[in-house]
């Protein structure tokens, strides 16, 4: 399977907001149930997800724009992206990962690599301004 398997608008998606199946997992619980309010312990007993684990990705998720706070005395969270594009998206990626998980899965296993990729060309030495090398 290739990136072809997957529309544009998911690939961006997923590079902008997802790096783990299981914040995917968290943001599809979510866009699934808008009817309710989430909080960690909630996600947890659902997706069978440690509470520390489960109140990360719904922090991560909210800190990217997808989810809003509820107030009230627990920190509950519901699907609410603050783009109109990240709605469509998250619908797009939706249909996606219940037609085609396998493209899904190995897009988001395939984009660490280009992360570790990047980190590591940072550190690449360049040459001076002058034109010298380094030494």
């Amino acid at each position: 399977m290739t990136d072809a398997d997957l529309a544009p608008r998911v690939q961006r998606f997923l590079t902008t907001h997802i790096d783990s199946i299981e914040k995917l997992e968290v943001l599809l619980l979510l866009r699934a149930r808008t009817d309710r309010v989430w909080t960690a312990p909630a996600v947890a007993l659902e997706l069978r997800i440690t509470e520390a684990s489960a109140a990360r990705r719904l922090a991560e998720l909210k800190t990217g724009g997808l989810l809003v706070e509820d107030g009230g005395p627990d920190e509950a969270f519901r699907f609410s992206p603050t783009q109109s594009d990240d709605v469509k998206s998250a619908a797009e990626l939706a249909a996606s990962y219940a037609g085609r998980r396998v493209s899904v899965i190995s897009f988001i296993f395939s984009r660490p690599m280009d992360r570790v990729r990047g980190f590591a060309d940072a550190f690449v030495l360049k040459p001076d301004k002058d034109g010298k090398g380094h030494g």
